[in-house]
């Protein structure tokens, strides 16, 4: 769901999903002055409220949001689990997180992440960014013998009853190829309903599959269709199948067999009426051997199995994919032939999906409609996809490399943050009144707390 307003090129409505009341006045004054209609949402539970329902106003629903991956009562992670049927594009926001945090939240369908601290001149453009419909999602792109066989083997599958089993690693698109089943095939005009289940709280597959009917359970006041409903005569995708717990497993596997399901409360079936296209990163076979998943549900799900391999085991796929997207996200930058060589030689560990936030974030920081090797590099340096340490870090709208990288801020005291994040206020703004308001506090208060610090601001503005 996306705003007029991120349609037509204006700044879109904003969710501001963040327990920090100081950072949620100060962000929310800055993005207004930017033009941006700002909801602020004070922690987890009432993001997930505000997310499933797509906005707090249903007469103007969100463009984006912005989530903070920790809070107190419910985590960023947490709230991207419990909103699977979300249609806001999210930008994570992190302080604290760790490289497996920002690539878990993509996982979970995150647009991307940025680094605390952030003011609104670098979240701004990533918002504007997110807001717009791209319609590229459903391409599958490359040139690679392996693609070309992809796209061939989804042609002739396209219009088969039977369910499809899409496997590989991370990243490499499976979503993309469900969509391009679906698109292929004769229910392209019919709904393409995508979910996550990793996504999906254990307590609420059966109801969130299935639905429910009035009284089903306490809170059911009214009858809710799952989502075998609601994608009738379409495609149900049902993503990271591995996921799914082990006793709704046989609940699947009959609906398989049966064509047919049965909503919470319900004593009546009704028939399912749509193509069902699933997908792993998990070796189901070794699943199956562990006893988290059911052997006559993966023998069933064998009939029509497709594996998508790794990027790095495709490389004529990598620049099409990043020219692709550089197209959709950047208005047709362009690369330069060293920085596509610097694409070539990195080795993709998140798949596709790295090279499309890659592309997401380079379309920010590009000059004059070209994207050079150095952009590539430092781009790269702050990679979430990379094993091990990052080799560089975020600060402010630039990458700097790796000798010149702070602390990791597990490490800073409470302090030392302020004080980093106060300091670069003042050399932005150069005006102590302008900082104080902000930070929502005194502009005597911050004047004390320079002192204390023994930072000399004679050659401020007041």
């Amino acid at each position: 769901m996306v705003t007029d307003a991120g349609r037509n090129g204006a700044p879109p409505r904003v969710l501001l999903i963040d327990d920090d009341a100081p950072f949620r006045t100060a962000m929310s004054k800055a993005l207004r002055r930017r033009g941006f209609a700002v909801d602020p949402i004070p922690g987890g539970r009432a993001g997930v409220e505000a997310l499933n329902a797509g906005g707090v106003d249903r007469e103007h629903p969100a463009g984006a949001a912005v989530l903070d991956l920790r809070m107190p009562d419910i985590g960023g992670l947490e709230v991207l689990r419990r909103t699977p049927g979300r249609r806001v594009p999210v930008v994570v926001l992190t302080g604290h997180g760790t490289v497996p945090d920002a690539v878990e939240a993509m996982r979970l369908g995150a647009y991307t992440f940025l680094t605390k601290p952030v003011d609104a001149a670098d979240l701004a453009p990533v918002l504007m960014q997110a807001a717009r419909p791209s319609g590229g999602e459903s391409r599958l792109v490359g040139e690679s013998p392996a693609t070309v066989q992809l796209r061939r083997l989804i042609t002739r599958l396209a219009d088969a009853d039977e369910p499809v089993l899409l496997t590989g690693e991370t990243g490499t698109g499976k979503e993309v190829a469900a969509r391009a089943l679906h698109q292929a095939s004769q229910r392209a005009e019919q709904p393409f309903v995508p979910v996550n289940m990793a996504c999906l709280p254990r307590d609420l597959v059966e109801s969130e599959l299935f639905g429910h009917c009035r009284g089903a359970f306490t809170g059911a006041e009214r009858r809710k269709p799952g989502l075998f409903e609601e994608a009738e005569g379409g495609t149900l995708f049902l993503d990271e199948l591995g996921e799914l717990p082990l006793e709704h497993q046989a609940k699947l596997l009959r609906v398989l067999e049966t064509r047919m399901f049965r909503p919470v409360g319900d004593t009546r079936e009704r028939p399912f009426r749509a193509r069902l296209v699933a997908a792993t990163h998990r070796r189901l076979a070794d699943e199956v051997s562990a006893g988290r998943f059911r052997e006559d549900l993966f023998y069933r799900l064998q009939v029509l199995p497709l594996e998508l391999p790794p990027l790095r085991a495709r490389p004529a796929d990598i620049l099409p994919i990043a020219r692709h997207w550089l197209a959709v996200v950047g208005d047709g930058l362009e690369l330069t032939p060293d920085a596509e060589a610097v694409l070539l030689a990195h080795d993709w560990p998140g798949n596709v999906r790295e090279v499309v936030n890659l592309a997401r974030r380079v379309a920010l920081f590009a000059e004059e409609g070209r994207v050079d090797a150095e952009l590539v590099r430092r781009m790269l340096a702050a990679n979430p996809f990379a094993s091990g340490a990052s080799t560089g870090a975020r600060v402010g709208a630039t990458l700097v490399p790796a000798a010149q990288t702070p602390p990791p801020l597990e490490e800073l005291t409470l302090e030392t943050v302020e004080r980093r994040h106060i300091e670069r206020l003042l050399a932005h703004h150069k005006n102590i009144t302008k900082v104080a308001r902000i930070l929502d506090i005194n502009r005597r208060t911050l004047q004390r707390k320079l002192k204390a610090w023994g930072i000399d601001h004679s050659d401020i503005g007041l």
